[in-house]
């Protein structure tokens, strides 16, 4: 798509003096007031977020020159530094020599055939979880689904990283990054964010869940220096050897990358599944689709890395489900030089804003867009669509490093679920979401476990 410059300016809101648009973007539902904006105002569109000048992008082409065609210009800038009060200087919010340095570092574990590695073991976790729900089924009980997805998704991770079931401890991490995470979108849906000095109730609870957290981390790694030679991704990370300076990495970048991939490595997916099990809940025929495929496919036993290839629908149940709740919900960059984008000129030092919670939503390409369809995914379909249409890992250079672990730990996992189970929401009602980091459901989903 050529670009040429214009004198118009992109169209937006009115804002206030000083803070801009800052409060019209309030509230957990934040997701669904871009979509409002984007109906009103189009394809791009300007707010101003306190000094920001920011852009908000839904085209496809315009979301491909920004993460692709013209990459080198975008970079994760400002619009990290509330995560970067979490991780640090992690893989997800560097940039420059330091980002290059710690993706070559970080991608040897993290190739498609790399992580079969961790096939059996995530089979195991699962096959553990389906069998304690074999005394739910038999009493009726009802579920939360929320905490089961997420136990479940804490001890692969947990496994993965540590070669550990941590219990109780991975249970009081999990709710410390669980609130963590969640206060960083808050903080700066706030306006102007007080420095974290300011001892504010929040402020003190945040700090504290950081010192539970880092305490755990730097427990788990020091265990890792006295047994150096375990089968796990700390141990990969603790060796690892930069190919170009055989540097390793100092203690600092070593925890904030734990940081990073254990977060990312059990909230985002958690989320992921408890919305697939709401959603094949609410759609009976694609229950019975994956079941029929489970039972082809699996025929009674447990699935190895080669099912992975069969299992063709189970994968398109994943693929739309991260379509309509995706687990990277919004994305920030900043250019450094000048640009011109969808015939707007975008000054040096904008935040530009991707939203795919939007962007899989975009009318052209998603028809009937809130609608729950695996055959979106067909490989005719997918062949069909505009780059970047669907990006629920981000794209280019800097798409997600564990996307190939959470599609594999997904697709085993609904998989074996509908081998052995049909899970039915109780009561059967339409649960909204809300924006907290990552998007969550409102309300616990509660389900009811029957036994095929």
């Amino acid at each position: 798509m050529t670009q040429t410059a214009t004198t118009k300016t992109a169209p937006g809101p009115k804002g206030l003096p000083v803070i801009g648009n800052v409060m019209q973007l309030g509230g957990a539902d934040i997701l669904t007031r871009y979509i409002e904006l984007w109906k009103e105002y189009g394809d791009i569109f300007y707010l101003k977020l306190g000094p920001l000048d920011s852009f908000v992008l839904a085209n496809p082409e315009h979301v491909h020159h920004v993460l692709v065609k013209n990459q080198t210009n975008y970079i994760k800038g400002i619009g990290y530094d509330g995560f970067r009060l979490l991780v640090g200087q992690g893989l997800v919010t560097s940039d420059g020599e330091l980002w290059r340095q710690q993706r070559r570092l970080m991608q040897p574990p993290f190739t498609p055939k790399a992580i079969t590695q961790f096939t059996q073991m995530m089979v195991d976790v699962t096959a553990q979880m389906l069998d304690r729900w074999q005394a739910y089924a038999q009493r009726s009980e009802t579920v939360t689904m929320d905490a089961e997805m997420m136990r479940l998704t804490m001890s692969i991770i947990g496994r993965a990283m540590f070669s550990i079931d941590l219990g109780e401890e991975l249970t009081e991490v999990g709710d410390a990054l669980h609130r963590a995470f969640g206060f960083i979108p808050e903080r700066a849906q706030g306006g102007i964010a007080l420095p974290l000095s300011v001892p504010t109730p929040k402020h003190r609870r945040f700090k504290q869940d950081l010192e539970i957290i880092d305490g755990f981390i730097q427990r788990r790694i020091e265990e890792g220096r006295r047994n150096p030679n375990q089968d796990n991704l700390l141990s990969i990370l603790l060796q690892s050897r930069d190919e170009e300076t055989g540097q390793g990495m100092s203690e600092e970048q070593l925890r904030d990358e734990v940081v990073t991939l254990f977060f990312a490595g059990f909230e985002t997916t958690a989320r992921s599944l408890t919305w697939a099990l709401y959603l094949i809940a609410h759609h009976p025929e694609v229950a019975d689709k994956l079941e029929a495929e489970s039972d082809a496919v699996l025929q009674g036993r447990a699935p190895v890395v080669d099912d992975l290839f069969n299992l063709t629908y189970t994968r398109m149940v994943v693929d739309e489900v991260l379509r309509l709740y995706p687990p990277t919900a919004l994305l920030a960059r900043q250019n450094v030089a000048d640009d011109v984008i969808g015939g707007y000129p975008v000054p040096a030092k904008s935040m530009i804003v991707l939203i795919p919670f939007l962007i899989h939503r975009y009318p052209s390409v998603w028809p009937d867009a809130e609608r729950f369809d695996p055959e979106r995914f067909r490989p005719e379909a997918v062949d069909a669509r505009p780059r970047n249409a669907y990006i629920p890992f981000a794209s280019g250079p800097r798409v997600c490093l564990g996307n190939n672990f959470a599609l594999m730990e997904m697709t085993l996992a609904l998989s074996m679920i509908a081998a052995r189970y049909r899970l039915s929401q109780a009561p059967l009602e339409t649960i909204p979401h809300e924006f907290a980091g990552t998007i969550r459901p409102t309300k616990a989903l509660r389900m009811k476990i029957e036994a095929r």
